[in-house]
Parts: structure tokens; sequence; C-alpha cells
């Protein structure tokens, strides 16, 4: 897929259409896809630093009881080459000092297992699994 948003919505369109008829679809109710989302959404925001033009690789794997993931771009690494912490975000303040963003890897990695970064020469590879059901 492209580093656009737009890609990042199709391509979700895309897998849901794919998994209508198959035996091994995650229930309705599952977070898988919020998951992917927020990973490819920072990948394009923050790899790609929203330019359209990079590629981004996903292979999904459905099983009875999760899923494996893995992401691959040729972006920017992450910085120290780690992958966020993800502290919970202060939610007890007014409306308006609530954050803009900041939910997204406390998200990924409390819904998440197993998650797994590597930079190597030009490519950036995440790896994880989501519990289904």
């Amino acid at each position: 897929m492209d580093s656009t948003a737009e890609d990042v919505r199709a391509t979700l369109t895309d897998i849901h259409a794919l998994l209508q008829d198959q035996e091994m679809a995650p229930p309705p109710d599952n977070n898988w896809e919020l998951v992917v989302a927020e990973v490819l959404n920072n990948i394009v925001e923050h790899a790609y630093e929203d330019r359209a033009g990079g590629d981004i690789l996903l292979r999904l794997v459905f099983a009875a009881d999760r899923l494996a993931v893995e992401f691959t771009d040729f972006g920017r690494p992450m910085p120290c080459g780690t992958l966020p912490f993800g502290a919970p975000v202060n939610l007890d303040v007014s409306e308006q000092d609530l954050p803009e963003g900041g939910f997204g890897w406390f998200l990924i990695r409390s819904l998440a297992e197993n998650l797994d970064y590597h930079h190597d020469g030009d490519r950036n590879r995440l790896t994880l699994s989501i519990p289904l059901g």
C-alpha cells in the first residue's frame, strides 16, 4: 500500500471484504482493526511524515485465537531504534487541555502481544500478535 491515510482506509476496507466469507474471520467486536489501523497511521504520519509514495507492506495471518501481523516500511526508523513505551495520557484535565494525540502506543501495547521491532538497513519491521475472541 501507499503511505497515505486514504490507502490505510482502503486497505482496511479490502481486508474486511476478504474476510466476509472466511471461516477464520475474527468476531466483529474484536480490536484487531483498531491496532492495525493505529500502527499503519503511525507509519504514514511518522515514518513517512505524511508524504505519499512510500511503500508499506502488511502481512496478516488469522488463526482461531489470534492474529499475527507483520508491518514493513522503508521510512524513518523509530526514535532511538525502539518502540515507544506508550504511557497512559492524563484525562483528568479540562477539555481544552486534552492532548490531541499520544494515545496510540498505549492502545497498541494494551491490545497486542509479542511486539518486536527491528530497523535493518532501509527497512523497519514490526511484528505483533492480537488475541481474537
